[in-house]
């Protein structure tokens, strides 16, 4: 039986609120299609075997155009954020062996949890976004009940480590002296700890349930009388830790800059660009990952249109893309990032010397 022609030809619309288009399939017209459509129509045994249907069972709906550009939009966050976190996974450790001594700033705690942000931001990317994909193009989810609440499970679980890491590297930029003998280790063993719990609800079923939701995440938590106030916690938490760290860091450099005036003379002293730089960072996570939990995630009761909502998750999917490039080459302001953005220049040029040498 063919699926795909059953599912799209028997689902029907509704406009609700004028925010999107609500299809589902039911049983009836799913049947009444099949039996009419095929010789031959074991409607209930190939049902069970499928293991699609929920009823009603929600199918994607997007206009032509509209479906067209997420697609796009989806496969070049996926490709860039590859592309961009494998290089980050392999440069750095590269260059922490091969040159050790001459790019010791690599040694510092902080750039473990930037590895450990690469690694899960290219989990997500390989694994997340082309589940986006496909349930956006097809409408559906074709491989049944249980590879849709993996898939949900793992995806939620990565999500929520990057989250949590991002909150930790500001914290370890403000206390390093904590994360000093290995401690990063077990900082990392204790955010992965701490995802599980924060999703542990929708795992078992007591706030939500991971199934196909009918919307742009495919296969995701579906919540209906509660909330899993645990991802709250752990996003506006991780905001808060960034939040605080990088303000408390920004206050030391503002009475830094007083004791070396008064002490020493200098009145060129000026730490604007730094303290910028953390403002920065804490906007872009405060503006891409907050909106979804508010809007896009089921977990609040706001709501926004199809639209909307498409832009605000293309927003936090880009995040897992490009974020790592905040700690990494972005900025040039402080030593820790501008050390990290001069060793990728120094790698580079190094494997263009050595190319040119080879085949000279």
């Amino acid at each position: 039986l063919n699926f795909t022609e059953i599912i799209y030809a028997s689902y029907k619309c509704l406009y609700v609120d004028n925010t999107s288009n609500v299809c589902e399939v039911h049983y009836d017209d799913a049947k009444d299609f099949c039996e009419s459509t095929y010789t031959s129509c074991d409607w209930i045994s190939s049902l069970n075997q499928s293991q699609l249907f929920v009823e009603p069972f929600k199918v994607l709906n997007f206009r032509f155009l509209t479906k067209k550009c997420i697609l796009w939009v989806i496969t070049l966050i996926s490709s860039l954020g590859i592309g961009i976190n494998l290089l980050t996974l392999t440069a750095i450790p590269y260059v922490r062996w091969r040159y050790k001594t001459e790019f010791s700033i690599l040694q510092s705690p902080p750039v473990l949890l930037v590895l450990h942000l690469a690694f899960c931001n290219l989990l997500y990317c390989s694994f997340g976004l082309p589940h986006f994909f496909q349930s956006i193009n097809l409408g559906y989810f074709p491989y049944g009940r249980n590879v849709c609440f993996w898939i949900a499970l793992l995806r939620n679980l990565v999500a929520q480590s990057s989250i949590a890491t991002q909150g930790f590297i500001a914290f370890c930029v403000y206390n390093k002296k904590m994360f000093e003998n290995g401690g990063t280790k077990y900082v990392i063993s204790f955010i992965w700890i701490f995802s599980f719990i924060a999703i542990v609800g929708d795992i078992f079923g007591s706030t939500g349930e991971y199934k196909w939701t009918g919307s742009a995440y495919g296969c995701d938590a579906v919540y209906e009388d509660s909330k899993n106030f645990g991802i709250l916690t752990s996003v506006f938490g991780s905001f808060l830790l960034m939040s605080c760290s990088y303000f408390l860091i920004s206050i030391n450099l503002v009475e830094r800059k007083k004791l070396m005036t008064k002490s020493m003379g200098m009145e060129n002293v000026n730490f604007s660009k730094h303290i910028s730089t953390f403002v920065f960072i804490t906007l872009v996570f405060g503006t891409s990952v907050t909106p979804a939990a508010c809007l896009a995630w089921g977990l609040t009761d706001l709501r926004a249109g199809q639209n909307v909502t498409l832009v605000v998750n293309c927003l936090y999917w880009n995040s897992f893309a490009v974020g790592v490039l905040l700690y990494v080459l972005s900025n040039q302001r402080i030593r820790f990032f501008s050390d990290i953005y001069t060793i990728c220049k120094t790698l580079f040029a190094m494997s263009i010397s050595n190319y040119v040498k080879v085949y000279k």
